[in-house]
């Protein structure tokens, strides 16, 4: 069966609401699933490791993709669940989606009831439009060894956390070495990297809440207001002031 055959039942919308802090269960869906917060900020854990999403992005999961949903303030979402055909011209892999104007404005009319022809076309154009970043700039990806979940946990506790790696590896029983080998293997970066990604992705959840840079800056131990936006600006291409309009302008 083709997609415009199919298309009238291979996309369904559901929209939900959740609480400022919300914190979902591990779980799983037989379709495939793109989730695009249309208002807050979400932080989306799988397997491979967490994606922050703003309102200018989404995230796709294929089908049976085990995740969970974590909210900031007050978010809602809109889930288009795909089945069928047209799963042939989507992503097989999860990840961030650059949700371009065309984009949003097709899983909003996906939400309404549309004839089947209408329901047709526009499962073609969403189907056009998904496409995933192969490298998202505040990714942080999932660590296995029990030594380093320890610290993943305690930079997720607490991202400002300002100790350093011979510490850790003094309190864990190893060797710098040996954890710094470790970051590299199973996070592809330095622990100076992933601990940078880990503030990034803190801080984009409190700009979207409308804190001050300057308290961003130093409750996550970035020295100085100057130097959060110059690393804000080497890892999203843009200043946290300029962050969520220039993602929008740019799609």
């Amino acid at each position: 069966m083709t997609i415009a055959e199919a298309g009238a039942e291979a996309l369904s919308v559901d929209r939900s609401v959740f609480p400022a802090g919300f914190r979902g269960t591990w779980h799983a869906h037989p379709a495939a699933q793109l989730i695009y917060p249309s208002r807050g900020v979400m932080i989306l854990e799988t397997a491979a490791g967490c994606w922050v999403v703003p309102p200018q992005q989404a995230c796709w999961l294929p089908s049976n993709e085990n995740h969970r949903v974590q909210t900031s303030a007050g978010f809602e979402m809109l889930s288009v669940y795909c089945r069928g055909s047209v799963l042939r011209r989507l992503p097989e892999a999860p990840g961030v989606v650059a949700v371009s104007g065309l984009l949003r404005e097709c899983i909003f009319a996906l939400e309404k009831a549309a004839p089947r022809s209408r329901r047709v076309s526009l499962a073609i154009l969403f189907s056009q439009e998904v496409s995933v970043e192969i490298a998202p700039s505040l990714f942080v990806p999932q660590l296995r060894s029990s030594r380093l979940r320890k610290i993943e946990t305690a930079l997720s506790r607490e991202p400002g956390n300002d100790k350093p790696l011979s510490e850790w590896a003094s309190e864990l029983g190893a060797s710098s070495r040996t954890l710094a080998r470790a970051f590299e293997r199973e996070a592809n970066m330095t622990f100076t990297d992933y601990r940078r990604q880990a503030r990034l992705r803190a801080a984009l959840v409190r700009l979207a809440e409308g804190e001050p840079i300057t308290n961003i800056a130093l409750d996550l131990s970035f020295g100085s207001a100057s130097n959060f936006i110059r690393m804000f600006r080497q890892a999203t291409g843009v200043t946290p002031g300029k962050y969520f309009q220039s993602q929008s302008k740019r799609r």
